[in-house]
């Protein structure tokens, strides 16, 4: 990692939210979200707290067995085709939540979010890294000379670039095949955790992923046969060292932390598997939404925080 001892966090922070905020006008669909903007499917799903969590670890939505309903966002990081190499994320809101502290919907009811993509970390380690190549990484979405600045960044930092190439590159997936971890770090009550959702086997291979909306058709093709079924659960950091909440870039599993089931995520296939409507500008996803016993740590954190935040209301006010 490095670090500027003359920028503070705050000014970090403010920066990588101004480079967002110009994003926006300037891209090709304003309404669009700059990151994951493409929309595989969007599903309902069962989420069930399970009976034999460990005290120690029964804090916020996990204290006590219940079953919530919830809506799934399966999505592509940065390209539109689902045969290319990409970052592939899963959010999901967890609706009618007992948490005072959590965020509360339109319909008067509290909700809680879990952001997850297909890698065990996250691209940058710090926000002195994460600035420049959050700028250069969205224009690259705009101009060839922004994909070659990008290219430029990479070859200057290549322990970042490899951590970009390694999100960036991952193979296309079938969505219910697929684990999903949320990269950086969270409370559990006292504890500090990373999220793990964990496909259960299915009967039949994973579909391979042709053309433009092959994982929308893989998913498709998952759900006729079986239901979706994931364990939801997270990795339990053990030493402050080996398991570092301020920088995102270790792999908690491969340093030892234990994955702790917490609860069953299930996805009934009586649902249409098809291209989102005009309503997902409306599923708005966060970090951010969260219980005071289930709020983001670490400095990359609180940046996406901000900008989940600032990028949502922009997109909003260029949807009207």
């Amino acid at each position: 990692m490095t670090y500027d001892p003359q920028r503070s966090d705050a000014e970090l922070i403010a920066e990588l939210v101004a480079i967002n905020l110009a994003y926006v006008p300037r891209s090709r669909c304003p309404a669009l979200r700059s990151e994951h903007g493409k929309g595989v499917a969007d599903l309902t799903a069962t989420f069930t707290v399970i009976d034999h969590i460990p005290a120690d670890l029964r804090h916020g939505l996990f204290a006590q067995s219940a079953r919530y309903p919830a809506t799934l966002r399966f999505s592509n990081g940065a390209v539109s085709k689902d045969s290319q190499r990409d970052t592939h994320g899963l959010a999901i809101k967890v609706h009618g939540v007992p948490m005072e502290t959590a965020p509360m919907g339109p319909d008067g009811k509290r909700f809680q979010d879990f952001i997850l993509l297909d890698s065990p970390v996250f691209i940058m380690g710090d926000l002195t890294d994460y600035v420049p190549f959050n700028r250069a990484f969205l224009d690259s979405k705009l101009t060839l000379g922004g994909k070659l600045k990008l290219l430029a960044r990479m070859i200057a930092n290549p322990r970042a670039g490899y951590y970009v190439l390694r999100l960036a590159l991952n193979r296309p997936n079938a969505p219910l095949s697929t684990n999903y971890w949320s990269t950086t770090p969270y409370k559990l009550g006292p504890h500090a955790v990373k999220y793990m959702v964990r496909a259960l086997p299915r009967t039949t291979p994973p579909p391979r992923i042709h053309g433009t909306d092959g994982r929308r058709d893989a998913l498709r093709r998952q759900l006729q046969s079986e239901p979706g079924q994931f364990t939801f659960g997270v990795l339990l950091q053990a030493d402050p060292i080996r398991h570092p909440i301020e920088d995102p870039t270790v792999d908690w599993a491969r340093n030892g932390a234990a994955f702790v089931p917490l609860a069953e995520l299930c996805i009934a296939s009586d649902q249409l598997v098809d291209a989102p409507d005009a309503t997902e500008a409306a599923l708005i996803y966060s970090p951010g939404h969260a219980a005071v016993e289930h709020f983001p740590l670490g400095a990359i954190n609180r940046a996406r925080v901000a900008i989940y935040a600032a990028a949502s209301r922009a997109r909003q006010a260029a949807a009207r």
